[in-house]
C-alpha cells in the first residue's frame, strides 16, 4: 500500500524541505517513515495496522505545517521529524514498537559510523598500505581493493552480524576472530583439494569445458589456472596433495606420444633411441611445465589479491614417472626460476617422509630424500611431514587405510573422517571452516596466578569459540555451490553437490579449530620460566585444550572440531601490543613487539636444534588440527648435520621446517643469509626470504619489508640453533 501526502488545511504539504544532519535539505518523502515504521512493526510482536501509519504521517505532515511561518514552503529538521514518530509511537502505540523503531534508526547510524571506520581505513590504504598479511603486496591497486573490501566486510561483520559478546571479547583481546571480513561471504578456510580428481574427465568454468589434459605440460597449465581460481573462492591455504601422484599418469601419456613418434620417425634399425628421446622430451615437457607452474603462482594474484597461498606435497610415490616429476619439483626449486635467484615462496613444497619409503638408505625414494635436503639448505622448502613416530595421529591414518594427510595452508590438518555410504575414510576434498584462538598470556594475567582461574578463564572463551564456529558453520552449510564451483560441484571435493544446492553435506566432514597464542608468555608470567623449563605446565594447558574442548566437543556440532596451534603472523604483534596497554610493561611478558606463536619455544632462546625439536615434540600429539615446528640454521650448513636434525623429527613423527636466511642482490647476484644490505656490494636493495610462520614471506623486497612492526622485531631475535 503506498501513502501518499494529505493536503491540510488546503496546502499540498509536497512543498516540505527537510533539513538532513549534514545540512543538505532534500523533497520531503513520507515513503521512507512508512519504510522505517514498517521495519519496526515487522520487528515487534507488536503490529502497526497501515491506518495508525496514516495516522502517525498525519500528525508529521500537521504539525510541520501547523508551526510553519510560510504558507509557501515548509521546512523542518530530521530529528524533529524522529521526535514527532516517537512521541506519537510512546503516546498511543505499543512500546514494543517504539524500541524496535528507535533500534532502526540506531541502525542507520551506525551504518554512518561503519561508513567513515572504512573510509579512513580505505584513504590509509591509498597511501600507506598494509602489513597484516605477508603474502599481499599493498602497492598494487588490485590488492588495495581486496584489502579496502574485506575492511568492509570486517566492518559490516563487526557491526551487523556477529553477536555483541563476541566481538566485545575480540576487541578486549581475549580471542581473536582470524580472517573476520573473509568470512562475511561464508567461503571455507584451507582445503585440499582434489586435483586428480578435477582433471579426470575435465570441467567447466565459467562456460569453458576443459577437457582432461593430454599430456604433463597441459596438465601443469590448467592445474594453475585451476589454483588461481578457486583459491580466489576461498580464504586461507590451498593445496594439491600428492602432487607426484596426480601429474605421472599425464607424464606417461606424453612418454606414450613421443615413443610412438619416434619410433615412426627413425624406424626400426633406430628404434633403441626411441626410449632416450621420448623419456628425455617428456622429462623437458615436465620441467617447463613445473616452471610455468610456479612462475605463474608466484606472479599472477587471484581475485583476492594476494599470492594464492599453495601448497604441494610429494615424496610417497615409487613410480618411475612420480619420482622424476619429484626430482624436477626440487631441481626447479633449487635453480631458482629468475635472473637473480631469488628464493620463490610458492607453492610450499612439503616433502612426506616414512622409512620404508624414503628415508632408510635401501628405501627406493632415499635418493629423493637426500635431495630434498640439499634443497632445504639453500631454498628452506621443502619441510618435512613424518608418517611415523609414536603419537602421530597422521602415522595412524596412514597405517589404518593408506591415506596420506598432507597439511593445509602452513599447518592445519585434517582428522578421520569416513564417508557416510561406503565407509572409507577420506581426506582430501576437505577442507577447514575457520580459526578463532585464545590469548593465552591475557588469560593468564588475569588469572592473578590462580591456576583455577586459569583454567576457568580458557573454559568461558573456548566456550565463545565454538559458539561462533556454530553460527559461522550455519552459514556457510546455506552457501550453494556457485560460490566455488571447481572445489563445490565440478570434482574438487570429496563429493560435488549441484550449483544451486547447499553445500551443507560436504562442509559436515570439514573441521573448526580452537588455537591458542603465547604459552611461553603465560609461563613467564605465572611462573618466571620459559616453557622450555616449564614443559610440563604447556602441556597441561595444550591437553586440557584438546581433551575438553575438542575430544569433549565431538558430536556436539555439524562439524568436526580441532585443536590448532595459531600460526599467528600477525596475531602476535596485535595481542602483545593490546596486553601491553592494557597491563603495562611486564618483563618477558608484555616487553618485547611480539608475543611467542602457540607452543613454540622464544625464538631468542640459544638453544640446539635438536633440543628445540625435542622440547616441541611432545606438543603435536595434541594439537592434531596443526601444528609445525621449525628451528634456525647458519648459511652454509653441512648437509650432514641437517640432514641428523631432519631425520630426528621424523623419527619424532613431527612436521618440521628448516629456517636459513635467503637473501638475493640484484647487483652483484651474491647470496646468503643477511637481513639489511649485501655484504658484498652494499646494496641496500636487496631480496629476503625468511619463514613468516608456518610459510616463507618477504622481509624485504625493493627496499621495503611485508612484514608488520612485531614480526620484524621478532625475525631480528631469532637465534641459530646449532
Amino acid at each position: 500500500m503506498n501513502h501518499v501526502a494529505f493536503n491540510i488545511g488546503g496546502i499540498n504539504v509536497t512543498n516540505i524541505k527537510v533539513i538532513k544532519r549534514n545540512g543538505s535539505i532534500e523533497p520531503y518523502n513520507s515513503e521512507k517513515i512508512v519504510k522505517g515504521l514498517r521495519k519496526a512493526s515487522n520487528r515487534s510482536i507488536d503490529k502497526l495496522k497501515e491506518s495508525d501509519i496514516d495516522d502517525i504521517l498525519w500528525h508529521i505532515e500537521n504539525h510541520i505545517i501547523g508551526n510553519s511561518f510560510s504558507k509557501q514552503e515548509f521546512f523542518v529538521k530530521t530529528d524533529d521529524i524522529y521526535g514527532i514518530i516517537t512521541d506519537k509511537l510512546l503516546g498511543y502505540f505499543s512500546n514494543n514498537i517504539l524500541q524496535e523503531y528507535l533500534s532502526f534508526n540506531k541502525y542507520k547510524d551506525t551504518y554512518a559510523e561503519s561508513f567513515d571506520k572504512v573510509r579512513e581505513f580505505s584513504e590509509s590504504m591509498l597511501y600507506v598500505g598494509d602489513k597484516e598479511n605477508a603474502n599481499k603486496d599493498t602497492a598494487l591497486n588490485s590488492t588495495k581493493q581486496s584489502v579496502i573490501s574485506e575492511a568492509t566486510m570486517k566492518e559490516l561483520m563487526r557491526t551487523f552480524e556477529l553477536e555483541p559478546e563476541w566481538v566485545k571479547a575480540h576487541d578486549e583481546g581475549w580471542i581473536h576472530i582470524h580472517d573476520m571480513g573473509s568470512k562475511f561471504l561464508n567461503g571455507i578456510n584451507c582445503c585440499l583439494f582434489d586435483m586428480g580428481n578435477l582433471l579426470r574427465g575435465g570441467f567447466e568454468i565459467n562456460g569453458l569445458v576443459y577437457r582432461e589434459p593430454k599430456g604433463v605440460q597441459t596438465a601443469l597449465n590448467v592445474m594453475g589456472d585451476v589454483t588461481l581460481s578457486a583459491s580466489g573462492n576461498q580464504f586461507g591455504g590451498f593445496t594439491i596433495p600428492e602432487v607426484d601422484t596426480i601429474l605421472k599418469d599425464y607424464a606417461e601419456k606424453t612418454y606414450c606420444k613421443w615413443i610412438k613418434y619416434y619410433r615412426n620417425q627413425l624406424g626400426k634399425e633406430m628404434e633403441f633411441m626411441a626410449d632416450k628421446l621420448a623419456t628425455e622430451r617428456t622429462l623437458r615437457e615436465i620441467e617447463k611445465g613445473y616452471i610455468g607452474f610456479e612462475t605463474k603462482i608466484n606472479t599472477i594474484s587471484n581475485s583476492l589479491g594476494q599470492t594464492p597461498f599453495t601448497t604441494i606435497t610429494f615424496g610417497m610415490d615409487t613410480d618411475y614417472w612420480a619420482r622424476e616429476i619429484s626430482k624436477i619439483i626440487l631441481k626447479v626449486r633449487y635453480d631458482g626460476i629468475d635472473k637473480d635467484g631469488t628464493t620463490v615462496v610458492f607453492p610450499k613444497l612439503v616433502f612426506l617422509s616414512r622409512k620404508e619409503i624414503n628415508r632408510n638408505v635401501d628405501s627406493p625414494n632415499y635418493d629423493l630424500y637426500l635431495q630434498a635436503i640439499e634443497t632445504s639448505k639453500k631454498r628452506m622448502y621443502p619441510d618435512y611431514l613424518s608418517l611415523d613416530g609414536e603419537n602421530n595421529n597422521l602415522a595412524e591414518i596412514y597405517e589404518e587405510s593408506g591415506k596420506i594427510v598432507s597439511p593445509m595452508g602452513c599447518r592445519a590438518y585434517l582428522g578421520k573422517f569416513y564417508h557416510p555410504e561406503t565407509g572409507e575414510m577420506v581426506i582430501t576434498g576437505r577442507n577447514n571452516i575457520g580459526a578463532v584462538s585464545l590469548n593465552l598470556p591475557k588469560i593468564a594475567i588475569e588469572s592473578n596466578k590462580d591456576k583455577e582461574k586459569f583454567f576457568e578463564l580458557i573454559d568461558k572463551y573456548s566456550q565463545v569459540v565454538w559458539d561462533i564456529h556454530d553460527w559461522s558453520f550455519e552459514k556457510i552449510a546455506k552457501s550453494k555451490g556457485s560460490t566455488n564451483p571447481l572445489l563445490f560441484c565440478e570434482g574438487g571435493s570429496w563429493m560435488s553437490v549441484g550449483y544451486d544446492e547447499e553445500i551443507r553435506p560436504i562442509v559436515k566432514a570439514s573441521t573448526a579449530s580452537i588455537g591458542y597464542v603465547g604459552l611461553n608468555e603465560a609461563s613467564e608470567y605465572l611462573f618466571g620460566e620459559s616453557i622450555t623449563h616449564k614443559q610440563g605446565f604447556g602441556l597441561d594447558v595444550v591437553r586440557y585444550l584438546k581433551d575438553k574442548w575438542v575430544d569433549g566437543e565431538n558430536g556436539k556440532h555439524e562439524f568436526i572440531p580441532a585443536l590448532y596451534s595459531t600460526p599467528a603472523e600477525s596475531l602476535v604483534y596485535r595481542f602483545q601490543k593490546m596486553n601491553r596497554e592494557q597491563y603495562g610493561t611486564i618483563s618477558n611478558v608484555t616487553d618485547r613487539e611480539y608475543m611467542t606463536n602457540s607452543f613454540h619455544v622464544h625464538v631468542a632462546e640459544d638453544i640446539s636444534s635438536i633440543e628445540k625439536i625435542y622440547k616441541e615434540s611432545p606438543y603435536h600429539k595434541y594439537a592434531t588440527g596443526g601444528r609445525i615446528t621449525f628451528a634456525e640454521y647458519p648459511d652454509g650448513i653441512d648437509n650432514r648435520v641437517l640432514k641428523d636434525c631432519v631425520d630426528y623429527a621424523m623419527d619424532l613423527g613431527l612436521y618440521n621446517g628448516v629456517n636459513i636466511v635467503s637473501s638475493s642482490c640484484p647487483e652483484c647476484s651474491h647470496q646468503g643469509d643477511f637481513l639489511d644490505e649485501c655484504p658484498k656490494c652494499f646494496n641496500k636493495d636487496i631480496t629476503t626470504v625468511t619463514r613468516a610462520c608456518g610459510y616463507l614471506s618477504f622481509s624485504k623486497i625493493k627496499g621495503d619489508t611485508r612484514y608488520n612492526f612485531g614480526k620484524q622485531a621478532e625475525i631480528r631475535e631469532r637465534v641459530k640453533h646449532v
